[in-house]
């Protein structure tokens, strides 16, 4: 009986580290942008999965992505196999006009082996104002008016 009690607390207790090690994280380089200003919004997992799924962006315009990014790696360290992998998720998105003040990027989930897991929202202030790309229009200033 003690055995059995044993094996079971050993299933159990390796069912919950397995579960604490999937690592899902969603993060962006900016923590304000102008209205249309563009910024990167990533999504990094430590695990393969079956599929991946996006929230949707009411208030944002994705501009490029997904653009993905995979590594892994075997080490064997004293007869012991550790297996790493990172998948990235890479996108560019800008806000719509109507949107201002602080808004969510909702969690973005992923099914592993029959089990859903999701990342963290992202909040990201949207300042009013439109943003002016330095590269375009050179002869203008921000107003748009010429410089002559």
């Amino acid at each position: 009986m003690k055995n059995l009690v044993l094996i079971l607390s050993i299933i159990v207790s390796a069912s919950f580290s397995l579960k604490a090690q999937v690592e899902f994280k969603a993060s962006i380089s900016k923590d304000a942008v102008m209205i249309g200003e563009p910024f990167k919004l990533e999504y990094k997992i430590n695990q393969n999965f079956d599929k991946f799924t996006l929230p949707e962006f009411e208030d944002f315009e994705v501009i490029t992505g997904p653009s993905t990014s995979m590594q892994q790696s075997i080490n064997f360290t004293n007869g012991h196999m550790e297996k790493t992998v990172s998948v990235t998720y890479t996108y560019f998105l800008r806000a719509k006009d109507d949107v201002s003040g602080t808004q969510t990027i909702e969690p973005a989930e992923v099914k592993i082996n029959g089990e859903f897991y999701y990342s963290n929202p992202v909040d990201i202030i949207v300042i009013e104002g439109k943003y002016h790309n330095p590269n375009e229009d050179k002869g203008k200033d921000i107003e748009g008016t010429s410089r002559l």
